[in-house]
């Protein structure tokens, strides 16, 4: 056996263990070695070291070692990859934040959605996608999506190649199954690594889930640009229109955004988006889709885009945050912002369109009188429904940023409906009782006096109550609620709805009949509301459904039967009262703005001290309204009271709300004694007739003013009124 000397002179290597052949010489030592010996006699070396293969090198031994190679280091690498990365079981989720959106009570006009940052985001199905989109988006984006695996490996090569090439990770060639896997579960980095994971993640989903649900995720997920991820944000954005009820030509219009959504931005490079449409639609005539008449045709068309809108574009903003905040409240921030929900309202868009085009003209027009800012709220009495609330004027007037409609203000004498409902329901006072309008003096817990004023500075003597009410004199106002009991007023207002009024009875002075202490205007309205409602407490309501992001119903509105805060037949008693035109003519005169032609409509007016506040509230059987107008920051208006700034709003809005419905008041509900008291009907408690006797005026004497008119002294300064 032939044996060599190898650089190292120690060491020798023989290609075949056998023994020395015959005539062989020692390499160490030049001694003879003996025939079949492995040792050398001389010097005692081995002829062939321990080292030496054992083995000869044959050709069938190539493919066992290749596959022990694999099966040792390249099997091991790649299940390293794979356990590191990402699970694919919750594609249709995974890292995907979801805007909220909430809509009128028709659940179809949208009015805000609510997302974190300035992404809006919406999960629909795919037979929730129009057919055209999905073939365009499939067209242009992976011709061969329903044939792959998940990889399209020419594609992918080609796209390899100009990398390579130009020396960067820049092409695309990715299949939409890879694309998918970028946005859900990469990096945005081009790597080899990254792309050996897109690679095995794409083969994974496609073993995983079915093509339908690939591409839903896909459309679900892509950019279109103007903040909108997924279609159906990205037809709402630029069409006004849900994704199921895309045309075609807006379909391909669409489909060729993600690509390059900044650059095609269709608000700032309109010729740019067109031209990619046409891409979009030469794909769309190769996969056989349209023809190429059909491509010519809707290229041709122009598409109507919606107007752009800001991260701010919020319709009916004081009633979308009012709701919001309860939403806040009840599931987090995290879910309102990222979990998308949706929101059905009880917002009427037709009343709240009214509403503000009411409180926003008004306002204008009080303008020089320094009147900047105005609200309302209107309720449904039968279920408590908000159907519109307007915040403010604008976003632009001065506190435009606040929600006058539930922030506190002194709502004048609109809260004297209160008193006289506590009065009526005490049987204290009746419909038929009279009041003295004369010089008040009312000593206090504190040793002080407090001394009410009218508006008009005068004293009218003796009033029937439901003139004192309709006109709106202070002095028989708070005569009434010392005569009821002022914890009895609060007691009643509580019941009605105001939440506010919450210290204890013995914290309130006589002021609070004339509007001393801030109620928010829904609270008011709330008030009015139960009257409407005969007496049935319901709290305003602006949420009629919510659904989960999965389809689940979270919360459902119910109505209910409500509570119990008043009977029928003291309820019916103010309304009536409030309704008749005849007890406030004396300072409204007739025909004001508080009459609603052709409609029954209880009302009552409030104007605070200097003219901060003014505030009209009323009510018909099916609507409860409530207005305020002033300015944000306190500072009083010049001579607006509340039949002079409210008021018109109230007229406005329901001479338009009420137009298309026929009139409807209330039937006298059962156990009300109808007599005639001085000239006009009153409806009684049972066991109030002796009360309304002994509260008749005096007969007039020949030195005194018979017609019950002026009957005290004119001095005095105007404090409240409405």
């Amino acid at each position: 056996m032939a044996v060599y000397r190898i650089p190292r002179p120690s060491l020798y290597v023989c290609i075949d263990v056998m023994a020395a052949p015959a005539g062989s010489f020692c390499p160490a030592c030049g001694g003879k070695l003996k025939p079949d010996s492995r040792y050398c006699s001389g010097c005692g070396r081995a002829v062939v070291p321990a080292g030496g293969f054992p083995w000869r090198f044959r050709p069938w031994m190539v493919a066992p070692a290749v596959f022990l190679a694999v099966l040792l280091i390249v099997l091991p690498g790649f299940l390293y990859v794979w356990a590191g990365l990402p699970s694919t079981s919750n594609l249709s989720t995974a890292r995907l934040p979801l805007s909220t959106r909430i809509y009128d009570r028709t659940g179809t006009i949208l009015l805000a959605e609510i997302h974190q940052g300035s992404e809006r985001r919406h999960i629909v199905r795919l037979n929730q996608v129009a057919p055209a989109m999905r073939q365009a988006t499939v067209a242009v984006e992976d011709r061969t999506f329903y044939q792959h695996g998940g990889l399209n490996l020419l594609r992918t090569g080609q796209a390899g190649l100009e990398d390579l090439l130009h020396l960067r990770f820049n092409q695309g060639g990715s299949t939409i199954t890879q694309q998918l896997v970028k946005n859900v579960y990469l990096s945005g980095d081009r790597s080899v690594l990254r792309k050996l994971d897109e690679a095995i993640l794409a083969v994974e989903i496609e073993h995983q889930y079915s093509k339908a649900q690939i591409l839903e995720a896909y459309l679900n997920r892509v950019f279109y640009g103007n903040r909108s991820y997924g279609v159906e944000a990205a037809a709402q954005t630029y069409f006004g229109k849900p994704a199921s009820q895309l045309s075609l030509a807006e379909a391909s219009f669409l489909a060729g955004l993600p690509q390059a959504p900044t650059e095609l931005d269709p608000f700032t490079n309109p010729n740019g988006a067109k031209l990619r449409q046409r891409v979009v639609l030469a794909a769309m005539v190769k996969a056989h889709d349209i023809s190429s008449a059909q491509a010519k045709s809707i290229a041709a068309q122009p598409l109507a885009l919606q107007k752009p809108s800001t991260a701010d574009d919020v319709k009916a903003p004081g009633f979308v945050h009012w709701v919001a905040a309860q939403l806040e409240k009840t599931y987090g921030p995290d879910l309102l912002e990222n979990g998308g929900l949706t929101v059905v309202t009880s917002l009427d868009w037709n009343l709240q369109s009214i509403a503000e085009r009411q409180v926003r003209a008004k306002v204008m027009a009080l303008q020089g009188q320094h009147v900047t800012d105005g609200a309302l709220v209107a309720i449904d009495p039968k279920t408590g429904a908000v159907l519109a609330m307007v915040g403010s004027a604008g976003a632009n007037v001065p506190g435009g940023e606040y929600n006058m409609a539930v922030i506190p203000r002194q709502p004048g004498s609109a809260f004297k409906m209160f008193t006289y409902t506590a009065a009526i329901e005490s049987g204290k006072f009746t419909m038929g009782s009279w009041v003295l309008d004369a010089p008040l003096h009312i000593q206090l817990s504190d040793g002080s006096s407090y001394t009410p004023n009218n508006y008009d500075g005068s004293y009218h003597g003796w009033q029937p109550l439901p003139h004192a009410l309709g006109n709106s004199y202070n002095i028989p106002a708070v005569k009434v609620e010392m005569g009821t009991g002022i914890d009895r007023v609060v007691d009643v207002a509580r019941r009605m709805g105001v939440e506010t009024l919450n210290q204890p009875v013995t914290a309130y002075q006589p002021s609070l009949t004339l509007g001393g202490y801030e109620v928010p205007l829904i609270d008011m309205a709330a008030g009015a509301s139960t009257l409407a409602a005969q007496g049935t407490y319901r709290h305003p309501q602006g949420i009629l459904k919510i659904v989960a992001q999965n389809g689940a119903t979270l919360y459902r509105f119910d109505p209910g039967k409500g509570r119990p805060a008043l009977t029928p037949q003291v309820s019916f008693i103010m309304s009536d009262m409030l309704s008749n035109d005849n007890n406030r003519a004396l300072a409204f005169g007739r025909n004001s703005d508080l009459v609603i032609p052709g409609h029954h409509v209880a009302a009552k007016t409030g104007t605070t001290n200097d003219f901060r506040d003014n505030l009209t509230v009323g009510f018909t059987p099916n609507l409860a309204v409530a207005v305020w107008v002033g300015n944000a920051d306190h500072t009083p208006m010049q001579h607006v009271s509340g039949i002079v700034g409210a008021a018109p709003i109230f007229h406005g809005f329901m001479t338009e709300a009420l137009n298309p419905q026929p009139d409807s008041w209330y039937s006298v509900p059962d156990g009300l004694h109808v007599v005639n008291m001085n000239g006009y009907t009153a409806y009684l408690l049972p066991g109030t007739e002796q009360v309304s006797q002994t509260q008749q005026p005096p007969p007039p004497s020949c030195d005194e003013d018979c017609s019950g008119g002026n009957g005290g002294s004119s001095e005095g300064r105007h404090k409240k009124h409405g």
